[in-house]
């Protein structure tokens, strides 16, 4: 005994003291929709990355008939993505969980549809 004191004391034990479960800690929700977006810009990009580098071989140029291919690819692709994207920031938001995931969707998304748009825009047509 220690002065006094009973055993238990301070300790949240005996008469008044209510047995109080420790605070768990605030869980933030995974952002899913950012994930998919992310995933699908990879699956688009990967291979339109691949073909750009192989052509850059001087052996190679025959392969860059697979962009014609791949371009209307990365246009569903990234439509796709910026839609799953700006849905998973708004839900983000909303409900105050992370949303990094699509922030980075949306970026993927706009990189899938620069080629278009370069294609689109490009003074040489």
């Amino acid at each position: 005994m220690t002065a006094g004191y009973g055993p238990g004391y301070g300790q949240g034990y005996g008469p008044g003291y209510a047995a109080m479960p420790a605070p768990q800690p605030a869980r933030k929700g995974f952002d899913i929709l950012g994930l998919i977006a992310v995933i699908i810009a990879m699956v688009g990009l990967v291979p339109t990355l691949f073909v750009f580098l192989i052509g850059l071989i001087p052996e190679m140029n025959a392969i860059w008939w697979l962009l014609v291919a791949l371009i209307p690819m990365l246009g569903i692709g990234g439509a796709l993505v910026l839609l799953l994207a700006i849905i998973g920031l708004i839900v983000g938001i909303t409900r105050k969980r992370r949303y990094g995931l699509s922030i980075t969707g949306i970026v993927l998304g706009l990189m899938m549809l620069v080629p278009i748009g370069l294609l689109s825009f490009s003074s040489t047509l």
